[in-house]
């Protein structure tokens, strides 16, 4: 037992000699490296901060052990203060230390941690591992209590936000002793992202198709999209899996256009890469049909072939399912990277199989109840639980390209179905580690920070994915730009908002793009044009929506606010309350710091300024100006539900005596706000606990039947709960006398 005990945990006192060759030009690398958990971490010297790449222990071997290995020149024969390790396809490396015993030391941890990797497992599906212990999350929402937030959220969000500056791209590593590594040099500050395509041009016939393609997915998941497609270019007419690197390249960027034209130029690359396809059997061949039925459905999603997508799902699921005996034997994984054509590792197999299944796994599960028997009779099968294992293995173990999407898929989860702020924010910061440059994963971040009311951090994290998109895809990035003009939309920021949503209205209406909900752009850039005084622009945008004649063909969402904005085109005198209307309807109050629902309320307050002067004679008036009225009711409504998410029930008091008196009073087209307002007086009563009054305000609200953004089912169930309470306090009460 005692000898085992040094091998469970090592580390170097300090940083030792990594010796290694460059995979691009063949010349001798000098590294310090040591080790971090379980990877092997080497920098450019001795101080930098920066790592320069890692290496996993669990794909190193001692290299005398394993002769198969490409050999270490003799002239740098290990010796006894030297350790040499070999990996798989890649050349050796050779660690020199201070004493043999040191060097012993750390092969027996080598040793022990592969034989920890290698014993089988239990049957039964392990639990999904549990996030680092750290301080809980106070819950997000009203409190009604003195504004307090713990810092660990935002301190999560800061080092997602700084992992663009704290990782470089990728480059050969014989060119990065030519390269400036300042600060000044790094990504974060650099105005725009330059491509590495220019380098690889001259290297990529020298590198054969195996390691170009390794190299290709890379920077392909780093968003180096024209340089992937360099390295793929020479093979990709001839060879299967380059033909179908190059048609994934062209899927990473429609994913972030949304053009329906790159989407069916990258239908014609997948059936170009199917061509390539031979007829024998193989289970390289099984993993390209499931991956590329699962890319030609999300194609087809984007296209709206939604009957050709659900198939071609199906039959994605069954390719998936018949893989999934591998994961248990993987005997066969092996056996496949040992194949001459194999151009993938071991990691990278098992990586596409686990997310394949992962993904199916936890997206059928999440399905409506109402259309489980549909989802079954197709064939599909639900389990969560095993989805997220699945998913988690292939990020905690970093199993090649498809960790990134895995990565993803379980922060999304762990942000609104099983919420989990801490965990959903260590599996992204890990991820970046390895990717620092994937837009995709700074766009979950975003969200992330989104979700959790740090705006800053959203906005921060949003450009930074931007920046990673380059300068030409990223002007086409609709989706990063409509998510960067919301967030300083909320921040009141105008001139910032108009740029990007003009930006996203004139590539929805241009080109084809797949965009739900077209008109909310077109309400949003309204809202923002007469908060900027630009009333012309404002009443056009509103024009252009009365325009759809079938609003039956809108979603829910757009039918209601195009309904919204013809009321405010023909009857609303301040139109800059149309933005804050905008942000209560989407729901966005909830997701805003405090000290921005101050401005915010502040705002508001100014705005309707003119109309609250006057506001002593509107309860005494019985011909009162509809208009002021109307004005008034949409400003207290809009101030009482920020001082509720600002959990200040006495400052949202201070309205409700004036806004209960008047929303009775509101015209027959401003319907929805004496509904809405009634509500949320209601609410507020509620909670001071004035349950009679509150009972009633509830009643008159739900009285109104017909108008936009319908909230009578919503009113109901929370006055039936208010009345619950009131009962039950007032059983309390009699039975304390």
């Amino acid at each position: 037992m005692g000898d085992e005990a040094p091998a469970s945990s090592f580390s170097f006192k300090q940083r030792r000699l990594l010796t290694k060759r460059g995979c691009w030009l063949g010349r001798t690398v000098r590294r310090w490296c040591q080790v971090e958990r379980d990877e092997l971490v080497y920098y450019a010297s001795k101080e930098a901060t920066v790592p320069r790449g890692r290496v996993a222990l669990t794909e190193c071997a001692l290299g005398r052990e394993h002769d198969q290995f490409e050999a270490w020149p003799k002239a740098q024969a290990p010796i006894s203060k030297t350790l040499q390790l070999a990996r798989p396809g890649k050349s050796p490396i050779l660690i020199s230390g201070t004493s043999s015993e040191e060097m012993a030391s750390f092969a027996a941890y080598i040793l022990n941690h592969k034989k920890k990797q290698s014993q089988p497992r239990a049957e039964a599906l392990p639990d999904l591992p549990a996030s680092p212990t750290m301080p809980e999350i106070p819950p997000i929402g009203p409190q009604f209590m003195p504004y307090v937030r713990s810092r660990e959220p935002e301190t999560t969000l800061a080092r997602i936000a700084s992992r663009a500056s704290e990782w470089s791209a990728p480059v050969p590593e014989e060119l990065t002793d030519r390269t400036d590594t300042s600060p000044a040099s790094s990504s974060s500050t650099s105005k725009v992202r330059q491509s590495q395509a220019s380098v690889f041009h001259e290297v990529v016939h020298g590198l054969g198709p195996k390691l170009a393609y390794r190299k290709a997915m890379e920077l392909m998941w780093n968003y180096d999209l024209e340089a992937a497609c360099v390295l793929l270019g020479p093979w990709r007419s001839s060879v299967l899996w380059h033909a179908a690197a190059y048609a994934e390249c062209s899927l990473l960027r429609t994913i972030l256009t949304g053009r329906k034209s790159d989407a069916i130029a990258t239908l014609e690359l997948i059936k170009a890469a199917e061509l390539l396809r031979d007829s024998s059997a193989s289970l390289s061949h099984d993993i390209f049909t499931a991956e590329i039925l699962l890319m030609r459905s999300l194609l087809q999603v984007m296209l709206g072939q939604r009957l050709r997508a659900l198939y071609n799902l199906r039959q994605s699921w069954y390719a998936y399912y018949r893989l999934e005996q591998l994961l248990e034997n993987d005997s066969d994984l092996r056996a496949c990277t040992r194949d001459v054509d194999c151009v993938m590792t071991y990691e990278d197999l098992r990586g596409r199989v686990l997310f394949g299944l992962g993904f199916f796994y936890m997206a059928t599960s999440l399905i409506p109840s109402s259309l489980v028997p549909l989802i079954r009779l197709a064939g599909f099968v639900m389990h969560r639980q095993r989805g997220k294992v699945y998913l988690f293995e292939c990020v905690e173990r970093a199993l090649g390209t498809r960790s990134a999407p895995a990565a993803i898929l379980l922060a999304m989860y762990h942000l609104d179905l099983e919420p989990d702020m801490k965990h959903a924010g260590n599996i992204l910061i890990a991820s970046l580690g390895r990717q620092p440059e994937n837009a995709l994963l700074h766009w979950a971040g975003s969200l992330l920070a989104w979700r959790n009311t740090f705006m800053a951090q959203a906005v921060s994290i949003t450009s930074k994915a931007l920046w990673c998109c380059g300068e030409e895809l990223g002007e086409k990035a609709v989706y990063l730009r409509y998510e960067l003009g919301m967030f300083h939309f909320i921040a009141m920021e105008w001139p910032k908002a108009h740029e990007h949503f003009s930006c996203v209205y004139n590539s929805v209406n241009s080109d084809k793009v797949f965009f739900p909900y077209r008109s909310l752009v077109t309400t949003q850039l309204a809202a923002v044009a007469f908060s900027m005084g630009e009333n012309e622009q404002g009443e056009r945008l509103c024009k252009e929506c009365a325009a759809m004649q079938d609003w039956s063909t809108l979603l829910k969402l757009e039918s209601d606010f195009a309904r919204i904005l013809q009321i405010f085109l023909r009857r609303r005198q301040w139109r800059r309350l149309l933005a804050f209307e905008v942000m209560y309807f989407l729901r966005q109050f909830p997701k805003v710091p405090g000290h921005m629902l101050l401005a915010l309320k502040e705002s508001v307050r100014k705005a309707t300024k003119p109309v609250d002067e006057d506001a002593e004679w509107l309860p005494e008036r019985e011909n009162d100006n509809d208009s002021c009225i109307v004005e008034m009711a949409s400003a207290l409504t809009i101030q009482v539900v920020i001082c509720f998410y600002l959990g200040d029930a006495e400052a949202a008091m201070v309205f409700i005596p004036d806004l209960s008196q008047l929303c009775p009073r509101l015209p027959g087209w401003a319907t929805y706000l004496s509904a809405h307002g009634l509500y949320w007086c209601g609410r507020i009563l509620a909670l001071t606990g004035r349950d009679v009054d509150a009972q009633a305000c509830f009643q008159q609200a739900k009285s109104y039947k017909k108008y936009p953004f319908n909230i009578s089912v919503k009113i109901s169930k929370v006055g039936a709960w208010a009345g619950f309470e009131g009962v039950m306090m007032h059983a309390v009460l009699l039975s304390m006398r």
